[in-house]
């Protein structure tokens, strides 16, 4: 018993320092590509030139952050909104799919096809349907997540392990009980995989409805740098973008570790072997 706790340890041991490895090499391969920006900005950027150096950039952050902070909560607030709604949507959805398979089976094709159209094609048509206001992003950050949460949540249930439904068979549990006790549960890695999908999706799809009519956001911000040519304001705008949707997808890989962390254990193990 001692020897296989001790197996285990060592290998829980190697794959911290596999990661610890990892994110070193990340980060000293970010250190020089910011620094070759940097030094290739000074020495060759002109007004209006595609890449100023990241100096510059940071210091139009600075100089309009009460600006930046305003249009970066805007859009946040409709994407956090889409988010939940699309969450709570998808997942309803998955279950009743699931549960009437007689339905379920035309909805799956239906969601797959759906989610192949891109996002953008569908704002001009929401924001003009809903207008210029909060509930237009709110709509179009909804779908963004929606779809990937379904379709995976959707698949993952139909995966289940046969031992699974053989285990409610056993416990003589109902299908409904069964889909609800067993097989959902079973399903929550990917239910929260999809998360890390879906949180960046609702912030770029709140930012895509904002470039098609709003008064703050974002996306807005972005849109305006892009059509004066104002390339430090366009990439300000573009970090912080990248900033939230980076910090969102970290936010959620580390939920679908806390919430699942015995999927993450079996990997471990399984690269142990």
């Amino acid at each position: 018993m001692s020897r296989r706790r001790a197996a285990g340890t060592d290998v829980l041991g190697r794959h911290a320092m596999s990661r610890r490895a990892s994110l070193l090499i990340g980060v000293a391969v970010y250190a020089v590509l910011l620094a070759a920006w940097e030094l290739y900005g000074r020495s060759a950027y002109r007004p209006g030139g595609a890449f100023p150096p990241p100096s510059r950039i940071l210091g139009v952050l600075w100089d309009g952050r009460d600006g930046y902070v305003r249009n970066t909560w805007a859009t946040v607030g409709e994407a956090a909104a889409g988010f939940a709604g699309g969450v709570l949507l998808a997942v309803l959805l998955a279950l009743v799919m699931d549960r009437f398979r007689a339905v379920g089976d035309g909805l799956h094709r239906l969601a797959l096809m759906l989610y192949s159209i891109p996002v953008i094609g569908l704002a001009p048509a929401l924001v003009a349907w809903l207008g210029l206001g909060f509930t237009s992003k709110a709509v179009v950050a909804l779908l963004a997540a929606f779809f990937p949460v379904l379709v995976n949540l959707a698949g993952a249930l139909r995966a289940t392990d046969p031992r699974v439904r053989e285990l409610g068979r056993i416990l003589a549990l109902g299908r409904t009980k069964e889909l609800l006790r067993l097989r959902l549960p079973y399903a929550l890695p990917a239910l929260v995989a999809s998360l890390k999908i879906a949180a960046p999706a609702a912030f770029i799809g709140a930012m895509i409805a904002e470039w098609v009519g709003a008064d703050q956001g974002l996306g807005l911000a972005l849109l305006y740098a892009m059509f004066g040519y104002q390339m430090p304001e366009m990439w300000a705008a573009l970090v912080l973008s990248t900033a939230v949707t980076g910090l969102l997808a970290a936010l959620f890989g580390g939920l679908a570790r806390i919430a699942t962390p015995w999927h993450a254990s079996v990997g471990t193990a399984g690269e142990g072997r």
